[in-house]
């Protein structure tokens, strides 16, 4: 082959190598049934999937995006062109317009500044300082950032108490105090908790349940745990982080 021909094939197959690199994303396995994807598994967007009849794959992208998927599919989840497009502020509209087929593209992007407004304004009652704190004076759906350990948070510290917590079906139990004046209490790093497990808290005899779900460490940027943390339905923290997204 004449060299001059052979570096220039070498320097095309160079470039659209390239070029199929930079228009790829980042995806995060968030739900799947089948396909032989698991929550917290990253692929690349170019990356051919397979799913059959009735299986399906919830995907979120870095900038919070979330790609779902129903078989039969045969392909990539993303292409090229849809990777590269979008923004956050897209990204936060169409999320939170999922579901509503009334609405266009103008309405999504008005109730994405609405709930932006909103999360802005913050809330009237007291909240954690941190967003991954557990208020044990609340239940309901929490997320938890896997591999971290686990704080709990009480509003008012006035006064000595203590705390009886529960996970799951007595998989794990404990009974500790709670000295006056401390807010925070940092669990043991031990304590197995798991996705989708139930917490019982109970502070002298005032009960609490909620129900606990993963954020995997592969998901790596703030856009994209907000859109997981709404998703699990973990509405208080995904107001929280809502907040400190720039648009």
């Amino acid at each position: 082959m004449n060299r001059k021909l052979w570096l220039g094939s070498a320097l095309a197959v160079s470039c659209l190598f390239v070029w199929r690199i930079a228009g790829a994303v980042n995806l995060v396995v968030m739900d799947a049934k089948g396909g032989g994807l698991k929550a917290g598994a990253v692929i690349d967007s170019a990356t051919p999937l397979n799913l059959a009849e009735g299986e399906s794959a919830s995907l979120v992208a870095d900038n919070g995006r979330i790609v779902r998927l129903k078989g039969p599919h045969s392909g990539p989840a993303l292409t090229s062109g849809e990777a590269a497009a979008g923004s956050v502020k897209d990204a936060m509209a169409s999320l939170l317009s999922a579901g509503d087929k009334d609405k266009g593209a103008l309405g999504a992007t008005r109730s994405a500044d609405s709930t932006f407004k909103m999360a802005k304004d913050g809330k009237k009652t007291p909240t954690p300082p941190d967003l991954w704190m557990v208020d044990v004076s609340q239940g309901g759906v929490h997320c938890y950032r896997e591999g971290e350990r686990m704080v709990f948070w009480r509003p008012d510290p006035s006064r000595d108490t203590n705390i009886r917590v529960t996970l799951g079906n007595d998989i794990w139990k404990a009974h500790t105090d709670w000295p006056k004046g401390k807010s925070s209490l940092l669990l043991p790093d031990n304590v197995p908790v798991q996705d989708g497990m139930k917490l019982t808290a109970d502070v002298e005899g005032k009960k609490t349940e909620s129900v606990l779900y993963a954020v995997p460490k592969t998901v790596a940027t703030d856009p994209a745990r907000v859109a997981w943390l709404h998703e699990k339905g973990c509405q208080n923290q995904f107001m929280a982080l809502l907040s400190t997204i720039k648009q």
